[in-house]
């Protein structure tokens, strides 16, 4: 996963938090689905945890 897209993803999951809106909930779906193809990889799991936690109306930073 290059370095670019996490700080993309990150940035994303940043500015989103608080933002109630059917497109960042679709942007996040897409990122899960993305980003579960590198289980392995540590910081994808922190995104996706954090991710999940955003769609479910709250963010760990």
């Amino acid at each position: 996963m290059p370095d670019s897209a996490m700080a993309t993803w990150t940035g994303f999951l940043n500015y989103a938090d608080g933002v109630c809106s059917v497109q960042v909930r679709a942007a996040i779906q897409d990122m899960r689905v993305r980003l579960c193809r590198f289980p392995n990889v540590p910081e994808v799991r922190e995104l996706t945890s954090r991710a999940a936690a955003l769609a479910q109306g709250r963010l760990i930073r």
